[in-house]
Order: structure tokens, then sequence, then C-alpha cells
């Protein structure tokens, strides 16, 4: 039996039917022929867990990484980059078209490069060896090179692993050289401002990934040139930098200590900060403009609802593109319109991007 890729879908898989079933197949492109050898049997469907290659695609090239394959972090290695990036903006606009809305935008696509760029990431470290987990299992892969990770990052955490055991997050910054666990903080550099980031603050997966999102975020600002805002979800104060350095007076919102913490001494008298959960706001003053970065579960519906009532100007930023969608309908009901919308990838060879979306009332 044969199974033709239709397209590949948000988890990175290709979808394909035949024998009247549906058929996910990981590592193939859009347009190849395979021959099931091994798969589960779901209910509705079936999922390849090994196959032979009949018709190659020709964006298909080699894997750059020997642990493509047997580690969980990378689905995308076997395709050519261009076209990891148009897979992206298909999938956000398949998105779109399964809640049945439509837009008068097209998605900007923007990248940080492929290779060695990340400067965070968490290994789970067994006998003082680095390790990811296999896809969809806790089976562990001793990595001893990862080509996305910043190779000076790398030669810290292998050092690092020999006296370390379970799961540990490691952050870096190319710039300064900071480098945790080991230090308090890291210093990163965004935009040439330098923001401490202490254990269990959030932060972008580069610091090339949040000057290009600060980037942005900075032209939005000069358009809109909001006198007042909010910070939803604040972390150590990225957006908020951004949004003081145009004038703009701040106040953040956030929940973890540690991140409050960062946020305060890198902000300083210039931007307040209210320490809570977004989640469990019931009243905002009224301002010219909310940014917002959710954690994965996005918004939801009533903190969507709140920030309606509370401003004319949204800039949502998501890593979780399907609750994005779904949140922005509440947006879109309440009489906004999508002015831009960027898809930013800093995940590469993976599934996964970031969306950021300013959204205006009409």
């Amino acid at each position: 039996m044969k199974v033709e890729v239709a397209k590949i879908i948000s988890n990175g898989y290709g979808i394909g039917w035949a024998d009247g079933e549906t058929w996910f197949v990981p590592f193939t492109i859009a347009g190849e022929v395979v021959e099931p050898l091994d798969f589960i049997k779901e209910k509705n469907h079936r999922i390849v867990t090994d196959f032979r290659l009949e018709k190659a695609s020709p964006l298909r090239r080699e894997p750059f990484c020997r642990h493509f394959g047997n580690c969980g972090g990378c689905l995308f290695q076997h395709i050519a980059y261009t076209e990891q990036l148009r897979i992206k903006k298909d999938i956000l606009s398949e998105l779109f078209k399964q809640s049945r809305l439509s837009l008068d935008v097209e998605p900007e696509v923007f990248t940080t490069g492929e290779f060695g760029m990340r400067s965070r990431t968490k290994f789970f470290v067994e006998n003082g060896r680095p390790c990811y987990r296999s896809k969809k299992s806790q089976n562990l892969i001793p990595i001893d090179v990862c080509p996305i990770l910043h190779p000076l990052f790398m030669d810290k955490i292998q050092e690092d692993a020999v006296s370390r055991s379970g799961d540990i997050q490691y952050e870096y910054s190319a710039v300064t050289g900071d480098f945790m666990p080991g230090g308090k903080f890291v210093r990163k550099i965004v935009n040439g401002k330098t923001l401490k980031i202490y254990e269990n603050s959030f932060f972008q997966p580069s610091e090339a990934a949040a000057e290009l999102m600060c980037g942005k975020l900075a032209e939005i600002l000069d358009e809109l040139k909001p006198k007042s805002a909010y910070d939803l979800f604040c972390g150590c104060g990225l957006f908020s930098a951004a949004l003081v350095e145009k004038g703009v007076r701040t106040i953040g919102v956030e929940i973890v200590e540690n991140a409050c913490r960062s946020f305060s001494e890198n902000l300083g008298e210039s931007a307040k900060i209210i320490k809570m959960d977004a989640y469990k706001l019931n009243a905002l003053k009224k301002s010219d403009l909310i940014v917002a970065d959710p954690p994965r579960n996005g918004l939801g519906t009533d903190l969507s609802e709140l920030v309606c009532r509370s401003t004319g100007n949204v800039v949502y930023i998501a890593c979780e593109p399907p609750n994005f969608v779904r949140d922005l309908r509440v947006f879109l009901n309440n009489g906004f319109k999508v002015k831009r919308l960027f898809l930013f990838d800093i995940f590469p060879d993976t599934p996964h991007f970031e969306t950021c979306c300013w959204l205006a009332r009409d």
C-alpha cells in the first residue's frame, strides 16, 4: 500500500489518505509517496512509525545532525529551509481556514537564521551527559552536539553536565558570556540594552529572536504613538523595555517571583509592575495599548474580553498558534481588525513558530 503526503500539519507530520483511512507520517514532505512498514492504529487514523520512501520531494535534503530522527527536538531537518518557512506560513493560514476566519493582511515571515542561534534549552542530564528525549517517549538520547544551539553554549553545557543530574534549564548569552546554572542570573543584550534574567524568568530562545521581535514592536509603536500601555505576562521586561524606550508609560503584570525581580532590576523606576496572575485580572484601567505574551494556553476568552474592554490597540504575541487563532475570534467579534501579522521562525527545523499580531479597533 502507498500513501501520498498531501501537506504538513501543525504537529509537523505529513497527512495523507489511503484505503479509506487517514495516515500521519513524520519526516516527510508534501508530494512524497511512502509505503508504511509499521504503524500505530488509532480509532480514526494511523500513525506511521516506519516507512519506505517511494517518491522523494526535490525539496528533501540530507539532515545535518547525526541525532536527527532519534532526538525529539527537530522534525524538519530533512526539508530545505526556505520550504520550512513556506510550510509554517501554510500551517498558520490553514488554522485561519479551519476557524473560518478571513484576514485582509498577509503574514509577514521573519527568521533569525537556522544554525547556532539558540541560547536557551532544557536537557535531562544522566551520568554526566546532557540528553534530549526522543519523540513522544521518555527515552533519553545523549547529545554531544546540537547544531541549533550556539556552539559555545553547547561546549559550556557539556562541561557543566559532568556535575549535574536531572532536568536542567540552561541559559547563555553569546554577547556577555554569562551562563546559567552557575551564575545567579544571565545578562542578555537586546538592542543595546542589558537585561538580567534570573532563574525561571522567561526569555526568548535567543537574543537575536528578542531583537527581531522588539524591532517589529518598535515599528508598531512608531506608527501608533501610544502614551500608556500594559504589558501582560511581562516576564523579565523585554517588551516593557521597548515600550519605555519609546516614552510609553508602562505597567507590567507578572506572577513569577524571579521574573518580577528581573523586571524590577531591568526597568527600575521607568515602569511599574503588578505582581499577580494576569489570568485573575478582573479590571484594567483604560490604556492606549495592551501588549500580551501569554504562555501556551493563550489569553483565553475571559482575559481576551477584558483586554477588548480596556484598549483600542493590542499586540498579541503567541507561541501556540491554534490558541492564538481561537482568541482572535474574540477580538474580531469586538470590532478589532488585524493591522499587521508577523510569523517569527525562531525555532528552525521544528514545526514551532511565534506569531505577533497588531489588532486595532475599527
